[in-house]
């Protein structure tokens, strides 16, 4: 599978994904080839890939993007394997905030039908919120549900193009969990994982608690993530602008 997936022929109406890491990209490459019209782009981690990215995509065909994957919750109602699908993306510096497309919000929610989904703003930040406290500071300054670390970035990407966006996140750490110390070194830039850095973790005894109770976190996500892109992948609707847009 190549870093960049090629756009589909034939001029069918195009979704693109940008994910960041290669694990949540997963989720989505298995619908194939279901999903004729998905591109799944992998940005590697932070907004400035990910606006790259979303401009890649944009540029290859994609007439809707969707920033899809994980996130971190910064809510006690948002717990692990909830379903972020915000109505508006905040970011951390003094940029503008971002409002999805709402035709497409709600028929992209509406497929999540089963599972917990909250429509609370969602912030992108520069670094992991490692802690508790720097993710209840988060919350207190922004009233943000969720972070991530690339949303913005292609928020504003369709922005610029005047084509429509939305966001589907998982989350994958609650409000009160702890990310292991220095875990942002596990990924390189291309957002595949590294093993030596993981290893190195695994074999400190004092990271094994945080590191099981993040796996078992992990486990509720990607379960969660895959069954919401089985939904996208049954939903053959997609395929047609809904009214408005």
């Amino acid at each position: 599978m190549s870093f960049d997936e090629p756009a589909r022929p034939g001029g069918a109406f195009t979704i693109g994904f940008i994910a960041a890491l290669s694990i949540e990209c997963t989720s989505l490459r298995r619908q194939s080839p279901s999903a004729e019209r998905w591109l799944v782009v992998q940005s590697g981690p932070g907004a400035a890939r990910a606006e790259a990215a979303a401009a890649r995509a944009i540029d290859a065909g994609a007439q809707l993007l969707v920033s899809w994957g994980l996130a971190g919750g910064l809510s006690a109602t948002v717990v692990p394997g909830t379903v972020v699908a915000p109505r508006r993306v905040l970011a951390q510096s003094t940029a503008p905030q971002f409002a999805v497309d709402a035709a497409w919000h709600s028929r992209l929610a509406a497929l999540a039908d089963g599972l917990a989904v909250d429509f609370g703003d969602l912030l992108t930040v520069a670094e992991p919120l490692e802690s508790p406290a720097a993710k209840r500071a988060a919350a207190s300054a922004t009233n943000a549900v969720a972070v991530d670390m690339e949303t913005a970035g292609i928020a504003a990407a369709a922005k610029r193009a005047r084509v429509p966006f939305v966001a589907l996140r998982v989350v994958v750490d609650g409000v009160d969990d702890a990310l292991p110390p220095g875990a942002a070194s596990w990924i390189d830039e291309r957002g595949r994982t590294r093993a030596s850095a993981a290893l190195r973790a695994v074999v400190d005894v004092r990271q094994w608690r945080p590191l099981l109770k993040l796996a078992q976190r992990y486990r509720v996500a990607s379960a969660a993530l895959d069954r919401l892109a089985r939904a996208l992948a049954a939903g053959q609707t997609l395929g047609a602008l809904p009214a408005g847009s």
